[in-house]
């Protein structure tokens, strides 16, 4: 087995200060914990073939039936990492897809691709920053085809050191906002999310939020939850700020957030909404899909969402993207899946079970977000979150924000 580290690893710079291994093959073990990291680094993240029949025998693994008849489930050794790459690259009708979307909530719409095309998905899940380390862990002998995640930030560390390669999805980028779209086609825009604020209802109101700058208020003292600086959308959101706040007001409204925590920074949307929920702060920020889920998985909970910006400089909204790595050995059938996914039908499954907003505007929004009410989306284009990350990690950290 190969491993070797990374000093510190490039896509949590410049927050992780420690050094991480990187093991390489297709199963890649992140040791310790951290936000840079996989959330179980005990486990090799399972990954699962989506098939149309029968699903071709791939390595040595543990093999496990889901409910769904056309999925495998294989929890992959890293001792046999890269004998599963290079059987998967002999199969000319597999692709293997890295993505930080549930994959359990991605197996009826690929079953579907499959019935239909022919092409069979393995689905590899690991957390969006993690997945492009994995990529420049794996290097050329990485069998991934395909990346479906989350965050321009992420997207541009992707494309920073060289790990994707542009594609031509033209056909598909027609019904695509121009706000949304990469002008160097290094990403497919399926879905977006929103930034908003999370409280619970037994203690506030939704008049009690006006903007994004009014939570660093003194009145907020001691009643705020934010997750850390390195978690995956928060710089892009700081660049949304800088654009409507410019850079001075954007680090004061910084550091008013940490002067206002209840609690030392926490390490994801999740923790933030559970600390909301057994009251130990009264609100928080967080992203809507994580929001979204939160509430399908414990539908009698206290909180509501508040379209705080909304009548000020717009919500930040993020992106749900394709993109294509460097390395894929299937380009052409990568291709063929993302046109598939973002069709109006597929996009609007795709958007409903990643509780996301579909960006093409002809595609109906889910009914559990229509629920939430309207709201003003920022105008910013995307791809300047990518041009602007790192004066937004630099603001954070003369903000204090770590």
């Amino acid at each position: 087995m190969l491993s070797f580290f990374v000093n510190p690893p490039l896509f949590c710079k410049p927050f992780c200060k420690t050094k991480t291994p990187l093991v390489l093959g297709v199963s890649v073990t992140l040791l310790g914990l951290t936000a840079c990291q996989p959330s179980n680094p005990k486990q090799t993240p399972n990954s699962e073939t989506v098939t149309s029949g029968t699903a071709s025998t791939m390595a040595s693994t543990s093999i496990q039936q889901s409910n769904n008849p056309n999925i495998i489930i294989k929890n992959t050794s890293a001792s046999t990492a890269s004998t599963t790459a290079s059987q998967t690259e002999k199969l000319d009708n597999i692709i293997t897809l890295y993505t930080s979307v549930d994959k359990k909530n991605l197996q009826l719409l690929l079953s579907e691709f499959s019935q239909k095309t022919g092409v069979q998905t393995q689905i590899i899940e690991d957390q969006p920053m993690s997945i492009m380390a994995r990529l420049q862990a794996e290097g050329d002998h990485s069998p991934a085809d395909m990346v479906l995640t989350e965050d321009v930030g992420v997207l541009q560390n992707g494309i920073k050191y060289g790990l994707l390669q542009p594609f031509n999805a033209e056909k598909a980028n027609q019904a695509v906002p121009s706000r949304f779209q990469d002008t160097d086609a290094h990403w497919l825009t399926l879905s977006y999310f929103a930034k908003v604020v999370v409280f619970n209802h037994k203690l506030l109101t939704e008049k009690d939020f006006s903007s994004y700058a009014d939570l660093a208020k003194e009145k907020w003292y001691q009643k705020l939850c934010v997750t850390q600086a390195s978690y995956p959308s928060n710089s892009s959101f700081v660049v949304d700020l800088m654009s409507q706040l410019g850079d001075k007001k954007t680090q004061e409204v910084l550091s008013g957030y940490q002067n206002n925590l209840t609690m030392p920074v926490l390490l994801n949307d999740k923790a933030v909404l559970e600390a909301i929920e057994s009251g130990k702060c009264q609100a928080g920020l967080v992203s809507s899909h994580h929001f979204a889920s939160y509430q399908k998985a414990q539908p009698k909970n206290s909180l509501q969402l508040a379209w705080a910006n909304s009548g000020y400089g717009g919500v930040h909204t993020n992106i749900m993207a394709i993109a294509l790595p460097k390395n894929a050995h299937q380009p052409e059938l990568a291709l063929k899946l993302a046109e598939w996914l973002a069709d109006k039908e597929h996009q609007g499954l795709f958007a409903s079970i990643s509780h996301t907003f579909p960006v093409n505007p002809q595609v109906e929004t889910s009914a559990q977000l229509k629920s939430w009410g309207e709201f003003k989306p920022s105008n910013i284009a995307v791809s300047e979150y990518a041009n602007k990350q790192e004066q937004a990690i630099e603001l954070m950290q003369l903000a204090g924000y770590r």
